[in-house]
Formats: C-alpha cells, structure tokens, sequence
C-alpha cells in the first residue's frame, strides 16, 4: 500500500486473542512496514496512551475491564490529529453515537475487517470518516428520524422475537464463537461439524432473532442476554 500510512505506528485494543492475532496478521502483511502494538485491555491501553503517542487506534468497545470509549476519550483529548477507529460487533446507534461524540474518526464492524480494515485507514489518512454500510445506514434513518433520539429509553422497548429464547445449545455455542471473530470455517473445525452445518445454524440464528447479519444477531443475542 502506498502512502504515509505504510509506516505509521498502529496500536491495536482488542480482548479476543483469536481476533486480535487476526488482525495484527492482517496488519503486518498489509502494512509491513507499520509498528502494531496490541493491547488486550483498557487499563494497560489507557497507560500507554498516557505516554505514547500513535497514529491509528483500532478500538473494541467491549472490554473486559471498562469500555474502549474512554480510550476514545482520553486519546483524544491528548492528541486532536490520531485516527481512531471503532472495530466492534455493536451495530447499534447508541454506541456508535457514543464514539463519534468521544472522537471516533470512524467505525467498522467485525465481520467487515478482513475486506474493509486496510481501505478504512487509508480514508481516515484522506480526511475520511469510514463507516460499514449497515451503519451508515442506522445513522441515515437516525437522522430522517430525528424524534427517536429525544424519547427517553424505556418509551422504546425493544421488541423480542417469540422465538429468541430457544436458541439450541449448538447455535448458541456458534453465536458465542462468531461473537469473538472466528470465521464460518474455524467454527465449524472448532465444532466439529460440517461447514454446511455451521451455515444451517446460521439461519436458524437469524430466523429466531429476526436479523439478517452476524454483527445483528450478536447484538441482539448479548442485549437478550443469550450470550455474553
């Protein structure tokens, strides 16, 4: 890849060791010449921050320790030229309001890294703010929307799906997995089953949670409290 970004310092904040090597190898055999350094929690991100400085931050929201927001926050308020970028599983407007409004450049969801990671960053070098179209397309409605952000929360229930409490033992130990970044392919070996298993599980999934992508249905599975 050609440009500034090709050599700049990269700090990585990501709790799953399974994701966080996923794109740390992504990094390096894209960016071979940057300096990744990975954090896996927000308390020894947030001392680095501190007394480092870097050009991109990739940031998790859920970590086991706090939320990536008050990294957001804190590298923010300390360095107005970083790039930041959210790379989370929530899709939800909430938090990615709650990120922009912390000083997020940008956010991408999980299941878009392996296409979308490197072109995130080189917009972000460009003056760009990078969002995952399912995303940009909450904020849009959001936006026609305008109403919906004044309600308080408890005048917008969050409508179940009858059938959301009977997620199978097996979909849920799916769910869990694609909820940490492991691809279709890895859950299945994980598993044990084929990988035409693993995509029939997925529709069940999304049928029972009435959503139509992996980032929906772990958001939805982990406000239902199917999963962690």
């Amino acid at each position: 890849m050609q440009g500034k970004i090709a050599t700049m310092k990269i700090a990585l904040i990501e709790d799953d060791g399974h994701t966080r090597a996923r794109i740390a190898s992504l990094l390096a055999r894209c960016l071979p010449a940057a300096t990744v350094t990975s954090f896996e929690r927000l308390t020894t991100a947030l001392a680095f921050a501190a007394e480092h400085r870097q050009d991109y931050w990739l940031v998790d929201l859920g970590l086991p320790d706090g939320s990536g927001v008050d990294l957001i926050r804190a590298v923010r308020a300390k360095d107005a030229n970083a790039h930041i970028l959210v790379i989370s599983v929530f899709g939800d407007v909430d938090n990615v309001l709650r990120s922009i409004e912390a000083g997020a450049n940008g956010y991408l969801l999980k299941d878009a890294v392996d296409k979308d990671l490197v072109d995130a960053l080189a917009a972000m070098e460009q003056g760009g703010t990078p969002l995952s179209p399912m995303i940009a397309s909450r904020l849009l409605e959001t936006m026609r929307t305008p109403t919906m952000l004044a309600k308080p929360q408890l005048e917008r229930p969050v409508a179940v799906p009858p059938t959301a409490s009977v997620l199978t033992p097996k979909e849920t130990e799916l769910l869990n997995l694609l909820s940490r970044g492991y691809t279709y392919a890895e859950a299945a070996e994980l598993m044990q089953v084929a990988l035409s298993t693993i995509q029939t599980h997925v529709r069940g999934i999304y049928a029972k949670l009435a959503v139509g992508s992996r980032a929906e249905a772990v958001f939805e599975a982990k406000a239902m409290g199917l999963i962690r």
